[in-house]
C-alpha cells in the first residue's frame, strides 16, 4: 500500500468549490495512480412549481392540474 500523500491547496480548493456550488447532488473524485485526475459534479434541480404536460393543459400552480379543454357539457340525466 502507498503511503498517503498530501493534496495540494489548489485541488482541495476545486473540491470545495464544486461543492459549495451545489445544492443537491454530488461530487465525485476520480483517482488515477493515487492522484486526483478528475473532479465531477453533478447538480439536481428540484422544481418549486409543478407542469401538467398532457395535451390540453399546463399549470404552474403548484399542485393544481386545471384539465379543462372547453366545449360543451357533458349532458346530465338519463
Amino acid at each position: 500500500m502507498m503511503a498517503p500523500t498530501t493534496v495540494p491547496p489548489r485541488i482541495l480548493s476545486q473540491i470545495m468549490d464544486a461543492i459549495a456550488s451545489i445544492r443537491y447532488g454530488s461530487v465525485q473524485i476520480m483517482i488515477q495512480d493515487a492522484r486526483i485526475v478528475q473532479i465531477e459534479k453533478a447538480e439536481k434541480i428540484r422544481p418549486t412549481l409543478s407542469a401538467d404536460l398532457t395535451p390540453g393543459g399546463l399549470s404552474d400552480t403548484p399542485g393544481h392540474t386545471d384539465r379543462t379543454t372547453g366545449g360543451s357539457p357533458a349532458p346530465s340525466g338519463p
